[in-house]
């Protein structure tokens, strides 16, 4: 059987895809690994998932809609917190153009 240089070309195309998809999927997954955070936060955790000083983060936990543990002290149910990011984190597109695609 003969494969014409289009077909062999196509070919190894499929099989590069193929592979750089397979290395994107298991670097995805390392990463998830990396990046995942037990059900209650911590302080530490806090500064290292919003990238900011103990000092904002304190700012930020003092906000009286900011989710705590009602059972321990200085810990933060990891779900609720990133649904408190998610709600809080509209004000941009709300009150400027910045996503807009002018401002791009």
């Amino acid at each position: 059987m003969t494969y014409s240089l289009r077909e062999i070309e196509e070919k190894m195309l499929d099989l590069r895809l193929e592979a750089w998809c397979r290395k994107a999927y298991e670097q995805g997954v390392e990463d998830g690994r990396k990046q995942s955070y037990k059900e209650l936060l911590k302080i530490s955790d806090l500064e290292e998932m919003f990238q900011i000083a103990n000092s904002t983060v304190n700012k930020i936990i003092a906000r009286p809609d900011f989710p705590r543990s009602t059972q321990l002290q200085a810990r933060f149910p990891r779900r609720q917190v990133l649904k408190w990011v998610e709600q809080n984190s509209t004000w941009v597109e709300q009150n400027t153009n910045y996503y807009s695609k002018e401002a791009m």
